[in-house]
């Protein structure tokens, strides 16, 4: 009978795959149903949009950029998927787990970056389009970004770890 951490993993590869489907698929959603949809897409700029006047390449402009990052953490979230799968098999410091967890923990600290660039992008997209606040431009830093760029980093530095611990195995193994 498999023990708690092998189901766990097994749940969690499960978890991340639904959430590699579902961010780019929620991409599509809410820019295809913009009119019922858009104030997901704009929530969090704190910034009040008429978001009934963007004009299609607005909407085409917006879904690119939404689209852009929900298939990098797509990307990220099927590495650590891997990460799990190799886990749920006992492999847990296998190569492929490693280098699944590496890929997911570079490509957060990418998406720390990415989200102030889309973010931005955004704001500027939805300014032009808005004859209330034509032409805004807005970069935001603040106690997210740097809890994300911290949290990131530390993904990065543990999976550079596992790797020198991985590394370190081979070679005892291959002395022995």
């Amino acid at each position: 009978m498999p023990d708690f951490s092998n189901r766990m993993a097994v749940v969690m590869a499960h978890v991340t795959l639904a959430g590699a489907i579902l961010l780019p698929l929620l991409a599509v959603v809410i820019w295809l149903f913009w009119g019922q949809l858009a104030s997901m897409a704009s929530a969090n700029l704190q910034h009040v949009f008429d978001l009934t006047s963007l004009g299609v390449g607005a909407r085409l402009a917006g879904f690119g950029i939404f689209l852009v990052g929900a298939l990098a953490q797509a990307y990220g979230l099927l590495g650590l998927r891997q990460t799990f799968q190799e886990a749920a098999q006992g492999r847990s410091f296998s190569s492929k787990s490693i280098s699944g967890f590496r890929r997911f923990a570079w490509i957060t600290l990418a998406m720390v970056f990415f989200g102030i660039l889309q973010r931005t992008g955004l704001i500027v997209i939805f300014s032009l389009s808005d004859p209330a606040h034509q032409g805004a431009l807005s970069v935001e830093i603040g106690t997210n970004e740097l809890k994300a760029f911290f949290i990131a980093l530390l993904l990065v530095f543990v999976s550079h770890v596992f790797a020198d611990g991985k590394r370190a195995k081979d070679e005892i193994e291959t002395f022995l």
